[in-house]
């Protein structure tokens, strides 16, 4: 009997996860990833001008792009945007499908829902990467990588005054916790996966979406949850290729937990017309910054409360580099919000303890010219650490800190791991907790992807908290009979 369709692991991952993968895990990674990072989000900004300025002509579009004049590219220009067209109407299309199969009034045959989110995800990726139609203007330099909006530090101040001086009205659910709702399963490669959105508990967005991976089991009513945060830029599965998914959510899906993968605010399904994945967090300068690490916060805490219903024995969260800063300021505000939505664990990586320093540090941010936009607009390091009651997680740990575990690179230049150690400190984290790896940021992510230690860490964590409630659980069983016998 042949076996039920199912999506599968990408050709990509297993090429990357293959020995020839060594290949990545070399220093001359992170000088080859930072140098394509400008090129990669302009061409992203490119096809975020194109969305608006289809049907209006190649001035308008390099308008909407933010580049100069340039008459003498826009025939070349008019047939990268009519190529650009063709994909985006085929990306309409199939997400209307999609949509119609996994949202509708009707239940969708099992092999008909895994046939539409390989032509949703595959029509996504040529739409979401159109580098062979827009890389000439990148290579003429036509291309920002983002097209920045700073605001001044006194309209900053004007108008986050008051969050200022109370960083947890920010910082703080308002009222009851949204309903989650959930759409119809599709058969993955040994997983069962679904999607959740929900209103945001954030008065700055509206829907939070984000992909849920359990085990092919006919019972999973009792599965310990993680909930994992991605990095900056990333699409998520608006691509064919999710690192996260592939390296994490999967595997562990397959052993037994359910992972959860969020759409952090602007990115991936939650892009802003006009903008590409992640952009309005840099255009804003450190508005855009701690807008998104609130939000996402609460989010975090209402899909930990989600997974609690699910009926999960135990909950973490985590997430790499901008997720792992989302990571950060859970496990240090969670401390006042309702216990349903405090994690158990947390698994910060590559995240950094002190934004405003690293927004003055970060290779990255140097890269795409954020330190310019910010002098431009009138902001100097001092008035950044002004706002670090709302871009910085607290000094102190909303979780038993024994149960934090987190990761970080020791070369790490684009999050700088000193601002971590010093946070760690203050939280008092164990030395023994810590895993600290000999590379540098982009390293990070190739040993979560090509090496199994950071997914052992976690199943091991998890282990060690299901013990120790165990025998919690048989001491206060062992002090009631106790008592009774008395």
């Amino acid at each position: 009997m042949a076996r039920p369709a199912s999506l599968e692991t990408p050709r990509l991952h297993r090429l990357l996860t293959s020995p020839l993968g060594r290949l990545l895990e070399t220093d001359a990674l992170e000088r080859v990833a930072l140098g394509g990072v400008r090129r990669e989000f302009g061409i992203s900004r490119a096809r975020s001008a194109a969305d608006v300025s289809l049907g209006h002509g190649p001035a308008a579009f390099l308008d909407a792009v933010g580049a100069p004049p340039a008459p003498d590219l826009h025939p070349r220009i008019e047939r990268a945007l009519a190529a650009y067209a063709t994909r985006r109407e085929a990306f309409d299309a199939a997400n209307e499908r999609w949509e119609e199969a996994f949202w509708g009034p009707e239940d969708a045959a099992p092999d008909d829902l895994v046939e539409v989110e390989r032509e949703r995800r595959a029509a996504a990726d040529r739409r979401a990467q159109p580098t062979r139609l827009f890389r000439f203007l990148a290579t003429d330099h036509l291309l920002p990588p983002v097209k920045y909006d700073v605001p001044t530090p006194e309209e900053a101040r004007h108008q986050w005054e008051g969050y200022l001086a109370t960083p947890e009205r920010l910082y703080g659910f308002d009222g009851p916790l949204p309903t989650v709702e959930r759409s119809q399963e599709v058969r993955g490669p040994g997983t069962v996966e679904s999607f959740l959105r929900f209103e945001s508990p954030s008065p700055y967005f509206e829907t939070a979406t984000a992909r849920v991976y359990e085990p092919e089991t006919a019972d999973r009513s009792a599965l310990p949850t993680l909930v994992f945060n991605h990095g900056l830029g990333m699409m998520n599965d608006t691509m064919a290729y999710w690192p996260p998914e592939a390296a994490l959510a999967r595997p562990l899906a397959r052993e037994g937990f359910r992972v959860v993968l969020p759409d952090a605010p602007w990115h991936g399904r939650r892009e802003m017309v006009g903008t590409y994945s992640g952009e309005h967090y840099l255009a804003k300068g450190p508005i855009g910054m701690f807008q998104l690490f609130s939000a996402a916060a609460l989010e975090n805490g209402v899909l930990v409360d989600w997974a609690r219903t699910e009926g999960a024995p135990a909950v973490a969260v985590g997430g790499l580099s901008l997720g792992g800063i989302t990571t950060l300021h859970v496990v240090g505000h969670c401390g006042a919000w309702p216990e349903s939505t405090r994690p158990d664990l947390a698994f910060p990586v590559a995240g950094a303890g002190l934004v405003d320093e690293t927004v003055v540090r970060s290779e990255l941010l140097d890269a795409l010219d954020t330190d310019k936009a910010l002098r431009a607009a009138g902001w100097t390091p001092a008035l950044l650490g002004e706002f670090g009651p709302l871009l910085n997680p607290p000094t102190t740990c909303g979780i038993d800190p024994e149960r934090v575990v987190p990761v970080a690179g020791v070369r790490d230049e684009v999050v700088p791991y000193d601002t971590t150690r010093w946070l760690l400190d203050s939280w008092g984290v164990p030395d023994g907790n810590r895993v600290e790896w000999d590379v540098g940021h982009f390293g990070v992510l190739m040993q979560m992807l090509r090496h199994d230690e950071f997914r052992e860490r976690v199943k091991a964590a998890f282990a060690t908290l299901e013990e120790s409630n165990g025998v919690t659980e048989t001491a206060d069983v062992d002090e009631s009979t106790s008592a009774a016998a008395s």
